[in-house]
């Protein structure tokens, strides 16, 4: 090859080699490019996925504050509703008092009329305004308080300022109000005396019971051994009126001994018919009101007792107060249950309480339904009750029930509320007692993943 045409050779693979340099420099170069551009679209989608996930958690913290929201306002509006409810018919009730006492003019009271009104007010919790006037005004004119028929008004009379106050024993109360106080020191003088001894160990009575029964309490076990010891210092089972025998049966059923309690509600059931011929009074019917609720409460959990004579005894006690059903679906003891939750419903409707209020024994209706099996029916129950008012046991079984029958929108509902609630309110002991073992171990297993972290279920077991 001639010298010319190797230098030719030479310059054209120059050429090709720098044309390669610039193809791979320019190769690089893009690759780079798209690199950057890669790494700032991932940084760009990255940002973007963030404020994204954020607008999601605040819209998800808003839906759920608006949730709260709508639960509180919710629960707000039934109280305030139930207390108007209440004012009204306490309007109704002066109003008509008073006109009765314009018809029936005005007659000197004796101290036997005084303590009438005492022993009627402390045994049945009668008490009309002319009542609470006379006690109140016999009260004030006593000199001598350490005479045990003096005392005993006195005593009447700080029991029914502490009840007209609305007083109340708060969660974190060192002592009893002062009310209260002056109260048991006055009943402690009259139970002094034989003659006034079962009237003064009732007021003590009454007092240990609004201790055991208030938020500072909760029914504990020592506050309801004492109310039962002081029920017990009155009288004779078959001699004690209606008052006592109720407040014993709410303590023996919340501390867990069914048959004292059944036994002691259908007693008490059998003190109601009103004292000298009058019809009954508001108080007198929201007694037998609350003693027929107990009564339908505390059968649903006899379900789960062995038959003996005890118990059959008191399930014939309640069969006298409360008519079942014979044609009735379900068991004959969840019948006879309904029949006594029934009454305790037309007694709240004969006392003008609201639909919330109808509720309270409502709800219970849904746990007979549970003891035999009838999910279906269980759940009709408590989607009613929820139109009405939220309670925690019904937003629980409406929860439980919808699963059963594979109603997710319902159970997803009822779960929400359910986790609204705080977990203490479930009272589980209480749940225990009135569902059968399969049903409980549901019911905690819905609470416990609706609050996680919480201590969930019954202590005592």
């Amino acid at each position: 090859m001639s010298d010319s045409a190797e230098r030719q050779l030479i310059e054209l693979v120059s050429r090709e080699q720098r044309g390669l340099r610039r193809v791979l420099i320019a190769g690089i170069t893009t690759l780079v490019l798209v690199v950057a551009m890669s790494g700032a679209l991932a940084y760009y989608y990255s940002y973007k996925a963030r404020e994204l996930s954020e607008t999601s958690r605040r819209l998800t913290e808003d839906s759920a504050r608006l949730d709260r929201h709508a639960f509180d306002m919710r629960r707000a509006i039934d109280a305030q509703t139930n207390r108007v409810s209440a004012q009204e018919a306490a309007i109704r009730r002066a109003y008509d008092e008073i006109r009765q006492s314009y018809v029936g003019g005005t007659i000197a009271p004796s101290q036997a009329d005084v303590l009438a009104a005492v022993s009627t007010f402390l045994q049945r919790g009668r008490h009309s305004m002319s009542d609470e006037r006379l006690i109140e005004l016999q009260a004030a004119s006593e000199a001598a308080e350490a005479d045990a028929d003096a005392a005993l008004v006195k005593g009447a009379a700080s029991l029914l300022a502490w009840q007209r106050g609305g007083g109340t024993i708060s969660r974190d109360a060192v002592d009893l109000p002062d009310a209260l106080k002056a109260a048991r020191d006055a009943f402690a003088i009259a139970a002094a005396d034989p003659a006034y001894r079962a009237l003064g160990e009732t007021g003590l009575a009454w007092i240990l019971f609004l201790d055991a029964s208030s938020e500072r309490s909760a029914y504990a076990a020592d506050k309801c051994e004492a109310v039962n010891a002081a029920v017990s210092r009155i009288a004779s089972d078959s001699e004690l009126t209606l008052q006592p025998l109720y407040w014993r049966a709410q303590c023996s059923r919340k501390m867990g001994r069914t048959v004292a309690a059944l036994r002691d509600y259908s007693l008490a059931l059998q003190k109601i018919a009103p004292v000298r011929g009058e019809k009954p009074d508001a108080d007198e019917i929201t007694l037998q009101m609350n003693a027929y609720h107990g009564l339908g409460t505390v059968l649903i959990n006899t379900a789960g007792l062995p038959d003996d004579s005890e118990v059959n005894a008191a399930r014939a006690l309640a069969e006298q107060m409360c008519i079942a059903d014979a044609n009735g679906e379900g068991s004959a003891l969840m019948k006879l249950t309904r029949a006594c939750l029934a009454e305790a419903i037309a007694l709240r409707r004969q006392i003008g309480q609201t639909p919330n209020l109808l509720s309270g024994s409502a709800e219970n209706i849904s746990f007979t339904y549970l003891r035999d099996g009838d999910f279906e029916a269980a759940l009709e129950n408590a989607t009613t009750v929820e139109k009405t008012g939220l309670f925690a046991w019904n937003e629980l079984i409406r929860a439980l029930a919808a699963e059963k029958r594979g109603d997710t929108r319902a159970a997803k509902e009822a779960r929400r509320n359910v986790s609204m609630f705080e977990h203490n309110q479930f009272a589980p002991c209480e749940l225990q007692a009135l569902m059968t073992p399969e049903v409980y171990a549901e019911a905690v297993r819905i609470l416990s993943e609706e609050h996680a972290g919480k201590e969930i279920g019954c202590r005592a077991t």
